[in-house]
């Protein structure tokens, strides 16, 4: 039966280009990935992060971080998703997104769909072209 697959964002949900791009990626039958979304559904993560001390460091280790911040997830309604793999769109912020993946992991017991826009380039993150990571295919080849 067809579902609204959830799309979660922390910091800018997807544009029109990216959101049609994910589209035909992850729903429908020609769907690149097979997950049997009818359409997508963007749902915003509060973004109420613990903040660094005045070096930049934080004194919890990115898991425990990520357990902090599960409680966001589950206002963004990811409980309804255990279970089933869902669409993470990578932040700017590569660190929190590494966290929030495995938050997302723990909470679903599947490593999500991801949405990513930014990518190094020497040195520097750079926004380009929006590609579909599978991280739960990639974690299973390990």
């Amino acid at each position: 039966m067809p579902f609204l697959l959830p799309c979660f964002y922390l910091d800018e949900p997807l544009d029109e280009e990216d959101l049609a791009f994910v589209r035909r990626s992850l729903t429908g039958h020609w769907a690149r990935f097979k997950t049997g979304a009818a359409d997508v559904e963007q749902r915003r993560v509060p973004a109420v992060l613990p903040a660094p001390d005045e070096h930049g460091r934080y004194a919890d280790t990115r898991e425990e971080r990520a357990e902090r911040i599960r409680a966001n997830l589950r206002h963004a309604g990811i409980r309804q998703w255990n279970g089933r793999q869902v669409l993470w769109v990578m932040p700017r912020d590569t660190d929190w997104d590494a966290i929030f993946q495995f938050a997302i992991r723990e909470e679903t017991g599947f490593g999500p769909y991801v949405a990513q826009r930014w990518f190094p380039e020497n040195g520097v993150l750079v926004r380009n072209t929006i590609r579909i990571v599978d991280t739960d295919a990639m974690l299973r080849r390990l």
